[in-house]
């Protein structure tokens, strides 16, 4: 069996982000890349990475969600549903995830913070493929799926990688 090949992954960096964010740009679109593959999507899928601060986040949450503060990781699927099962190709959609607020999540809970991004794209691709967590059974659901995408050596490769980081 051939390995799949990656999705394609564009990323971009908005706000005040600081010098040392430009590293994570790749990085964290090569975590991505590497968890979408193993969550089955392939080179005829592409993902949108966004890592910003915590105001352009704060905007997004208020403008989309309805909540007027900010969060680390926000998803936004351009199509219903499971692209996997209904044959989807293209564009899937774009995670958005704020570097300073979960940096400081990752302290406050005494997690690596390469460890804690990757968590973070791995919860925000789950949206993206139409997984929620808004009942018991279906939070459960979504952790188990988000340690599976995360139980992959190249993924702690990169965490790894992304500790060596400033």
């Amino acid at each position: 069996m051939t390995p799949r090949a990656t999705p394609r992954i564009v990323w971009s960096l908005r706000g005040r982000l600081g010098r040392h964010a430009q590293d994570l740009g790749p990085l964290g679109a090569e975590l991505l890349g590497r968890l979408a593959r193993r969550a089955g999507l392939d080179r005829r899928h592409e993902l949108s990475l966004v890592l910003c601060d915590g105001p352009t986040i704060r905007r997004l949450n208020r403008r989309w969600r309805g909540h007027d503060q900010p969060t680390d990781v926000l998803s936004f699927p351009l199509h219903p549903g499971d692209p996997r099962r209904s044959g989807a190709t293209g564009a899937v959609g774009d995670i958005v995830v704020a570097l300073p607020v979960a940096r400081a999540a990752a302290r406050a809970e005494g997690i690596d913070p390469g460890r804690h991004l990757a968590r973070l794209l791995a919860h925000g691709l789950l949206h993206l493929l139409g997984y929620e967590h808004d009942t018991p059974a279906r939070r459960r659901s979504m952790a188990a799926a988000e340690d599976d995408l995360l139980r992959d050596e190249g993924v702690e490769g990169l965490i790894r990688r992304s500790a060596r980081m400033p």
